[in-house]
C-alpha cells in the first residue's frame, strides 16, 4: 500500500498531443524508512521530454488475513 505525501510536476514543453502516443518512464530512486522517492518523465514519440514528476509516498506491507473464529473456538 503506497499513500501520496507530495508530488509535483514540471512541464518543459506544452506543445503536444495528449491524444498521440506519449511514455510515461518511473523509478523509485529510494526506499527507506516506510517512504519511497518516485521520479518521472513523460515523453512525446519523437523523444522530447515534456514532463518530469517527484512524488513522495509513504509505503506500508499489507497486514496478513486473520482468520475469524466462528465463535466455538474454531
Amino acid at each position: 500500500m503506497a499513500l501520496t505525501l507530495d508530488h509535483s510536476i514540471w512541464m518543459h514543453d506544452d506543445k503536444f498531443r495528449v491524444d498521440d502516443w506519449l511514455l510515461y518512464e518511473n523509478h523509485s530512486t529510494i526506499a527507506s524508512g516506510a517512504r519511497t522517492l518516485i521520479e518521472g518523465k513523460l515523453w512525446t514519440r519523437d523523444g522530447r521530454l515534456v514532463f518530469s514528476t517527484a512524488q513522495e509516498a509513504l509505503i506500508r506491507a499489507p497486514k496478513p488475513k486473520i482468520p475469524v473464529e466462528n465463535g466455538n473456538g474454531k
